[in-house]
């Protein structure tokens, strides 16, 4: 006789454990043709991002190997797709305070990758000179060129796709540029892909217009995420509510916490924003500050001490600079002002609560509304700040409150909700800044 005819068991997993949000996960999101719909892929290593986007020129190829060059490296990313754009990708030229008498030189990479020096002599004065520039730049092929002088625009003929443009280096050219494509509805695609597969948290985008990063750290605020945008701006102060769609988004996005700008000179295919993404995200949430990073495969801007101020202070911007032959990233604010590692920290923080009291929940027949029930409650908080402190997010001396079962309203008994639960932290914080007062003596 069996044993089993005796004694009959049945085992089964009691534990039901929750989808984690990625946490280290960056989504890039540009316009391009490889697949259709709405799809996000998934990528361990760069090589697998090539094996798709062979186009070195590409923005996925370039953004990709931004976040792979780094050391840490984010052990995946996700790529998804922005429909074609109804409208074309802008780049302003701004040659006010172009030295007359001075030729004209610019660094052009076309739509297909071509790069090529465009120079144009001086002409009497700068209208004429701009437009032989008008001339020479159309020669190239696939853009079109609008003249206001001092101002040029500069128009990409085919939806979604790009030119790069700027001033080509070691010559007295002075030309400030920035992108002013409209708004190429990054929002509506974001939410599509969040359907699709959600398990990401960083966003980067192909375009640094004004218009586009204020959609985007829009959504990213209403929808829990963060997104690094790398705006091209040869002069920093030329960032402000003109180049919105209305002064009231410039005022919103600079109130906002889920999004930061690395202000750059170079072209939008240097990619530091992705970068800058790339070396943090492989870090616990929190435990490093964004400030101080040195990025792998960029090179450092050089700015005046106006500039730097005017990114920073105006702008709520950062920048990769040198200090000491150094190059790093200052001063890891958000738009909104608050330290990035304080933002993704404490977003960590909330979803692992979530998380953590929900597996609570799933895994018990039921939580009784007793004192010992309650108590199962404030052990999963205490762990969790428990490992908040670990990981640098907050400092010791928390503390965690909650009533006793009999302190509950007959109602919220009845509808089994539980009030009352708080704790109190301070932030771990980080010094960005020594101040050393030192007395040497005979």
């Amino acid at each position: 006789m069996a044993l089993s005819e005796i004694v009959s068991v049945s085992i089964q997993a009691g534990t039901v454990n929750p989808a984690r949000r990625g946490f280290g996960i960056p989504l890039i999101l540009p316009f391009h043709s490889k697949w259709t719909g709405t799809e996000v892929r998934t990528y361990t290593s760069f090589a697998g991002v090539a094996a798709d986007f062979p186009e070195t020129y590409s923005m996925p190829y370039r953004m990709a190997a931004a976040l792979f060059s780094q050391n840490p490296r984010p052990s995946s990313i996700k790529i998804g797709r922005l429909p074609a754009p109804a409208t074309d990708h802008l780049l302003t030229l701004d040659f006010t305070d172009h030295p007359s008498g001075t030729a004209i030189n610019l660094s052009v990479e076309e739509h297909d990758g071509t790069a090529s020096t465009v120079t144009v002599p001086w002409d009497t004065n700068i209208a004429t000179t701009l437009a032989a520039l008008d001339t020479a730049l159309e020669a190239l092929g696939g853009i079109s060129v609008a003249v206001s002088s001092p101002i040029v625009t500069v128009t990409t003929s085919t939806n979604g796709q790009q030119t790069h443009i700027t001033p080509a280096p070691g010559t007295a050219t002075v030309c400030y540029v920035r992108e002013t494509t409209g708004d190429w509805d990054y929002d509506d695609a974001l939410t599509a892909h969040e359907v699709v597969d959600g398990d990401w948290y960083g966003v980067l985008i192909d375009s640094g217009s004004p218009k586009n990063i204020d959609k985007v750290a829009r959504w990213c605020l209403a929808n829990k995420r963060f997104f690094f945008s790398g705006p091209q701006y040869t002069k920093p102060s030329q960032f402000a509510s003109g180049e919105f769609s209305a002064g009231a988004d410039y005022t919103a996005l600079l109130a906002n916490d889920s999004a930061a700008g690395l202000f750059t000179r170079a072209s939008r295919t240097e990619c530091p924003e992705a970068a800058w993404c790339g070396l943090m995200f492989p870090l616990d949430p929190g435990s490093a500050t964004y400030a101080y990073k040195t990025l792998s495969g960029v090179g450092a801007d050089s700015w005046s001490a106006t500039e730097r101020t005017t990114i920073e202070t105006t702008n709520h911007g950062n920048h990769y600079a040198t200090e000491a032959a150094v190059g790093i990233t200052r001063p890891g604010k958000s738009f909104g002002g608050e330290w990035i590692d304080v933002v993704i920290g404490l977003a960590w923080l909330e979803a692992r609560l979530q998380e953590r009291l929900f597996s609570l929940l799933v895994n018990n027949p039921k939580i009784p509304y007793t004192d010992a029930g309650i108590a199962l409650v404030v052990a999963e908080v205490k762990a969790q700040l428990q490992e908040a402190q670990a990981r640098g997010v907050i400092a010791a001396g928390w503390t965690v409150t909650a009533p006793l079962a009999s302190a509950a309203s007959p109602a919220d008994r009845a509808a089994r909700i539980l009030r009352d639960v708080a704790f109190q932290a301070r932030l771990a914080g980080a010094i960005h800044t020594i101040n050393l007062v030192g007395t040497v003596s005979a």
